[in-house]
């Protein structure tokens, strides 16, 4: 149960551009470096429709000039939700950020991406390493260990578990301690939904040059 005004942080696209291009994926990228790619390109407003993934494809390619991934389509169905659920007097209560897994734990390691993938041992390892300084590792191990004997690994992987866990930490962090991406400039889609990616702020001491 969550407590009245809680911050809520999710890994899901919450703004649409009508054109499919959003600045605060482009941010995230140029601050990713060589895990750029972990930030996937956000569908357009159009794809929100009810139409098959050839249908939104090609719409988007004439209208936006690009087309809708296979991931970003089977991803619809979660944007669909959020929207709604944003839409709703439930989400009242509640601060509702967009976030990117990958950028926090950049930030939690003083703006150095992470080495490996995050689907491998040794990314798995490094991301515990990391959340390690946020939450006791005993605790990671027995909330990780409960969601894998409560939800199948075809629902969430184990990477997508270690996501949450940094989304979560990031959602319990003081205003001051997270920031938005794209910096300085508040960008809202055709409907008033925020364009924004909220990360936790690196401590300046351990930020490095790029």
């Amino acid at each position: 149960m969550l407590a009245p005004r809680a911050t809520v942080c999710i890994d899901i696209p919450i703004g649409l551009s009508s054109d499919g291009f959003r600045g605060c994926d482009r941010a995230a990228r140029q601050l990713l470096g060589k895990r750029r790619s972990s930030v996937f390109p956000v569908p357009p407003r159009l794809a929100l429709a009810q139409l098959t993934y050839e249908e939104i494809n090609l719409a988007s390619k004439g209208h936006c000039g690009k087309g809708v991934s296979k991931q970003a389509f089977h991803l619809l169905p979660k944007i669909r939700e959020t929207e709604a659920l944003l839409g709703s007097s439930c989400s009242d209560n509640f601060d509702w950020l967009e976030t990117h897994p990958e950028l926090c734990f950049s930030s939690f390691n003083g703006a150095v991406p992470m080495e490996h993938t995050k689907k491998t041992d040794a990314g798995f390892c490094e991301r515990k390493t990391v959340l390690a300084c946020h939450i006791p590792a005993r605790t990671i191990d027995r909330l990780l260990q409960n969601l894998m004997a409560s939800v199948s690994r075809a629902q969430c992987a184990r990477d997508d578990m270690v996501d949450a866990l940094v989304c979560g930490v990031v959602a319990r962090l003081d205003g001051e301690e997270r920031d938005c991406l794209p910096s300085g400039v508040q960008e809202f889609d055709e409907v008033g939904l925020p364009m924004r990616i909220c990360y936790p702020v690196a401590p300046a001491s351990q930020r490095n040059d790029q």
